[in-house]
């Protein structure tokens, strides 16, 4: 056992968790690691004493029901200004701060792995929050082996995207498709020197540049695929001057004139400014009305939902997914396309050790296709002023 490192493992382990007690403890005071439970409260007010600990031998919350689990944690957070050692400490030193930091990214390259790993449940929260594709074509995971395929219902060309990950394909034979697979990606690194200096936000930092550049990636190829079927069996709509209520009933007619039904409109912020400059609160439904004079924000419009995002193109920097001056209207995913995934969000060690640049980095990565079965669920409309970006239409 011990050559196998299992022992070497509980040792380093114990070793860990002493040295997170000292620096608790330093803050704190030892009283606050193993407190009492909250008693309940006596007749006069006062506190009663509670013969159990606050948590158990396993570390979990000593609690019968989710009353008492809520009221245990009021009790410990009420806790800490009692036990804490001095109010004007920081939590952490800056020399504690950069120890942490050493031994999450400077270890071996199986903790940086380890690491790396624990990041993707956090980075695919964030895409199913965050990214819109996912939201707009009915996503599912394929088993080993399984074939990659889907039939069409509708006498319609079905578009998909090529295993370049770039160009958009179109398929019209037979009653089935098989949209190819491809490549999404992302690179995080971060240099010796940044470990020194940024200290905590460089952890941040790796969680967030990771998670956009997969959400792009994944957003604007789906655009592109919509785009195109956008115009196979529907007009684009004209917008010649600010987006308003017309505008968008012409657009959600455009779909709901095959009986279909229009479950989502994605625009970009300026075309949001549109509606909040031309459309009063009292012409929408009582609950839509109610939201936006609240919180002036569109959570939906006539049970439609809206998708906003935001961003700018910038020389050589991809930022943007719905382009300004350009509106979407989809239907809900099983009516329109579908989004596979083959391989899901996985982590490889990407370090990179050369002169002048010593990095550690991870390679994400995951294996996906974008196919859209029904070109009669999307339209488009486009301002007379926009111009279609490049990237758009590059085929």
């Amino acid at each position: 056992m011990w050559s196998e490192g299992m022992e070497k493992k509980k040792v380093a382990q114990a070793q860990a968790q002493e040295k997170a007690k000292k620096v608790a403890s330093r803050i704190y005071g030892e009283n606050l690691l193993d407190p009492k439970a909250y008693g309940g409260a006596s007749a006069d007010g006062s506190r009663k004493a509670s013969g159990n600990r606050l948590f158990n031998a396993q570390g979990q919350l000593n609690a019968y029901d989710k009353v008492d689990a809520i009221t245990q944690l009021q009790h410990f957070a009420s806790l800490r200004d009692k036990y804490r050692v001095s109010h004007n400490q920081p939590y952490y030193s800056p020399e504690e701060k950069q120890m942490i930091i050493q031994s999450a990214l400077s270890g071996s390259p199986e903790e940086r792995l380890r690491f790396g790993a624990e990041m993707i449940p956090l980075v695919l929260d964030r895409l199913d929050y965050e990214g819109f594709i996912r939201q707009v074509f009915r996503t599912h995971n394929l088993a080993q082996g399984q074939v990659n395929s889907y039939e069409k219902d509708i006498n319609v060309t079905a578009l998909v995207t090529n295993e370049d990950g770039q160009t958009i394909g179109t398929q019209v034979r037979g009653q089935r498709v098989f949209p190819p697979e491809f490549l999404v990606t992302s690179m995080p690194k971060i240099t010796i020197t940044e470990i020194a200096q940024r200290q905590f936000d460089v952890v941040e930092r790796t969680h967030d540049k990771t998670t956009f550049q997969i959400m792009l990636k994944e957003d604007r190829q789906g655009l592109k695929s919509l785009y195109a079927s956008s115009t196979l069996e529907n007009d684009i709509i004209n917008v010649t001057s600010t987006v308003s209520k017309s505008v968008l009933e012409s657009l959600q007619y455009e779909v709901e004139r095959h009986r279909l039904q229009v479950d989502k409109f994605l625009m970009n912020r300026a075309e949001l400014g549109d509606l909040k400059k031309n459309i009063n609160a009292i012409d929408f439904d009582p609950i839509t009305s109610r939201d936006l004079l609240l919180t002036g924000v569109f959570g939906s419009i006539w049970g439609v939902n809206v998708y906003v995002t935001a961003g700018v193109d910038e020389q050589g920097l991809e930022n943007v997914s719905v382009p300004e001056g350009m509106i979407f209207a989809v239907t809900e995913g099983r009516y329109l396309g579908a989004m596979p995934v083959r391989v899901e969000l996985s982590v490889f060690p990407a370090d990179q050790f050369v002169f002048g640049t010593p990095s550690y980095g991870w390679l994400f990565l995951e294996q996906i296709s974008q196919v859209v079965l029904n070109p009669r669920a999307v339209a488009v409309a486009v301002k007379s002023s926009a111009t279609v970006p490049s990237w758009l239409t590059a085929a």
